[in-house]
């Protein structure tokens, strides 16, 4: 009978332990959520910087020097690229104006989104690197932009394909999937592989 007990006691006991929540994933939470609303703050702050953007005088424009210097430089780092937004740009432009829109910088930090929207950049550039086209065949590129939606002061002009025609045949470009609007100016904002 007093193992029954004791059997009886340790179960009670172990069931209680489980229910107990782990400090450490409430802490983790905690900084977490932290981190995020400081990132809303600062980005809600930025909003107010009026910084122009550097870009072209259309989509197309926006995509075929995107595409020229892209076969141009060896780079991979997005940094190098003066066709695609820049950080400085990203931080005062891009974020402030998605922010709050339905957009992943909703529940992210801005330093972990960095962090996404570069490793996204980096395998886009790497597949593009890939596509069998020149400079040449820039000269007439076909951009089938899919909707525009107004963010903010910005508007985004989602890009569903772009075709390159080159004597072989036409490559099909999806790796740039938005350039954004300020005023009369365009450029390439966001890269997906």
């Amino acid at each position: 009978m007093k193992q029954k007990t004791f059997i009886i006691f340790i179960i009670v006991g172990l069931l209680f332990n489980c229910k107990k929540e782990n400090p450490e994933i409430n802490t983790s939470n905690e900084i977490q959520n932290l981190k995020l609303e400081e990132s809303k703050k600062i980005l809600k702050e930025r909003s107010s910087a009026n910084l122009p953007l550097e870009g072209y005088s259309s989509v197309e424009e926006a995509v075929k020097q995107f595409l020229v210097e892209v076969r141009k430089t060896n780079q991979s780092e997005s940094t190098e690229l003066k066709s695609l937004v820049n950080q400085k740009e990203k931080d005062y432009i891009l974020y402030p104006n998605i922010l709050g829109y339905g957009t992943s910088l909703d529940v992210t930090p801005i330093e972990d989104y960095n962090k996404m929207i570069s490793s996204f950049e980096v395998l886009a550039l790497g597949k593009l690197k890939e596509k069998p086209y020149q400079v040449t065949d820039l000269k007439t590129i076909k951009v089938l932009v899919k909707s525009v939606k107004d963010y903010g002061k910005t508007k985004f002009h989602k890009i569903g394909l772009v075709i390159v025609t080159t004597p072989k045949g036409k490559v099909e470009i999806t790796e740039i999937k938005s350039v954004m609007q300020l005023g009369n100016r365009y450029k390439v904002a966001i890269l997906s592989p």
